[in-house]
Order: C-alpha cells, then sequence, then structure tokens
C-alpha cells in the first residue's frame, strides 16, 4: 500500500527520478503519510563532480575552463587510440625510448564522471610517451598535419590539438584533488547491489525517520528488513 512507504529514493537515473515524482503526485492527496523523496547519494557525489569539472552539461556551467581541458585531453586519447598508424607511431616512440610498451591509451566513456578520472590517471602516466607522438603525428611529414589550420601551420601553433604545460599542470592537480569523491563514489557502487551501498543508504533513511523498524524493498522485491536496534553498528 502506498501508506507503507516512508521513503522512496531513486537511483540516479532520470526515468527513476521521473517515475519518483510522477508517484509523488498521483498519490499525494491519497495517503495518509508523507513519504521523503531522494535520489540515492552515489549519484549524487557523480552528479556533483561531472558539474564541478565541467564534463557534464547544467543550465548554469559551474567550470568551464577545466571542462575544456578536460575533454581536449579525451579527444587526443580517443584519437592515438582509435587509428592503427597513430598507434604505430605511439609505438614507435616507446621502443625509441627502449622500453617495452606497456600502456595504451584507455579512453573512457564520456558520460561517466568516474571514468574521467581514471582516463586522467592513465593520461597523466603516459603523458612524455603521447606528447611524442602528437608531436610526431603534428609535424609537417606527419599524418596529422593537415589538422592544423593554416594559420595555425604559419605560426606553429599546436596548442589546439595538443598537449600545453598548462594543460599537464591542470591535469595532475584534477587527478589529486578528484581521486576522493571518485574512491567514495567506487566504494558505494563497486557491484550490483553492493551491501555498502545498501548499508549507506539505510544509515541515511534510518536518520531521516522515527520509524521503529522498517523494510528495504527494491523493485516487488524485499532484499532486507532493519529494527532500529541494529543501527547502532553504524
Amino acid at each position: 500500500m502506498n501508506s507503507d512507504f516512508s521513503q522512496l529514493t531513486a537511483d540516479g537515473a532520470s526515468n527513476a527520478i521521473g517515475s519518483m515524482q510522477e508517484f509523488e503526485v498521483l498519490t499525494q492527496h491519497g495517503r495518509p503519510n508523507d513519504v521523503d523523496f531522494a535520489v540515492c547519494y552515489a549519484h549524487q557525489n557523480e552528479r556533483s563532480g561531472g558539474k564541478a569539472s565541467g564534463t557534464v552539461k547544467f543550465a548554469e556551467e559551474t567550470n568551464d575552463d577545466l571542462g575544456d581541458v578536460l575533454k581536449k585531453s579525451h579527444e587526443i586519447q580517443v584519437r592515438i587510440s582509435r587509428a592503427p598508424k597513430r598507434m604505430h607511431a605511439y609505438r614507435k616512440v616507446q621502443i625509441k625510448k627502449d622500453r617495452k610498451p606497456l600502456l595504451n591509451p584507455d579512453p573512457a566513456n564520456e558520460t561517466r564522471w568516474n571514468g574521467c578520472i581514471d582516463e586522467t590517471i592513465r593520461a597523466n602516466l603516459i603523458m612524455g610517451d603521447i606528447c611524442d607522438t602528437v608531436d610526431a603525428l603534428l609535424d609537417p611529414s606527419g599524418d596529422d598535419y593537415n589538422l592544423l589550420t593554416s594559420d595555425e601551420k604559419d605560426s606553429k601553433d599546436k596548442s589546439r590539438v595538443s598537449y600545453t604545460d598548462e594543460d599537464k599542470m591542470i591535469l595532475r592537480q584534477f587527478e589529486g584533488a578528484a581521486t576522493p569523491a571518485k574512491m567514495f563514489s567506487k566504494f558505494l557502487q563497486d557491484r550490483r547491489n553492493a551491501p555498502q551501498y545498501v548499508l549507506f543508504e539505510a544509515r541515511m533513511a534510518i536518520q531521516s525517520t522515527s520509524s521503529n523498524s522498517f523494510a528495504i524493498v527494491s523493485g516487488r522485491y524485499c532484499v532486507g528488513w532493519l529494527c532500529c536496534w541494529s543501527v547502532s553498528c553504524f
């Protein structure tokens, strides 16, 4: 019954949030109880990270400058990793440095802020080899020379399609600043239906309700019961 619910938490996807809002509108006049509606903390953390880093679109952008650097880095990683000729040039750079090729560019899914951090960590690790590869590709005899405009060829300005010293500094700082928030999301979402995720959400529900006991329901199934005496473990 609708009166059995005290808190509903959406998983963060837009369709889930919309369904929860529709439930509130359709039931608010017919149920005797108040229901607390929320979005899961793991998704809130990810959304906050995406907004802070400028990698997710919002009505009011927070950090366009950082977002531009992260997107530029992603484009460079994608451009090299998805073309055999560019990867061959990348291998030549590594061989020239007398070491076995170890790490390749590993572009992440553009819609995931956590993946953006992983991509930045990898980019920072292989930055030297990537920059040497980009320089070789943008050389007048290189495969990517035509990526430059006429003005860029005349001025020898490659900053639009290559890493600048400022880009490198920003990427290193982003890795260090974003890692704690990324680890928090990983802790909550490491596995599907991870116990730590359920317990974290349960703790927040307990703090916002006066009920002595309640059930955790996922879809049509009850996945657990909690009583007030058991919360001391948190």
